[in-house]
């Protein structure tokens, strides 16, 4: 069962898009993936933060959301309302 303010892996990956962070194809440790926002196009450097990943159906939960959003600098507002 979801809470309010959780998110799929998906979703949330989806959302993210919008404000240029990409997944890096290599994997994290263990099962997570890799979130970054560039520093300019086509770089692998920059803010980074680790996801657990099970499947595109994983669910994040808010607090997981929140620090990402803050990691790469995301009004929480503005992520939600878009």
């Amino acid at each position: 069962m979801s809470n309010a303010g959780d998110l799929s892996l998906r979703v949330f990956v989806k959302k993210l898009k919008k404000y240029g962070i990409k997944v890096l194809t290599r994997k994290g440790k263990g099962s997570e993936i890799i979130l970054l926002k560039p520093n300019f196009p086509d770089s692998r450097q920059g803010p980074q933060y680790p996801i657990k990943n099970h499947g595109d159906k994983t669910m994040i939960k808010r607090p997981v959301i929140k620090a990402a959003l803050r990691r790469f600098g995301i009004d929480e507002n503005d992520f939600w309302q878009k």
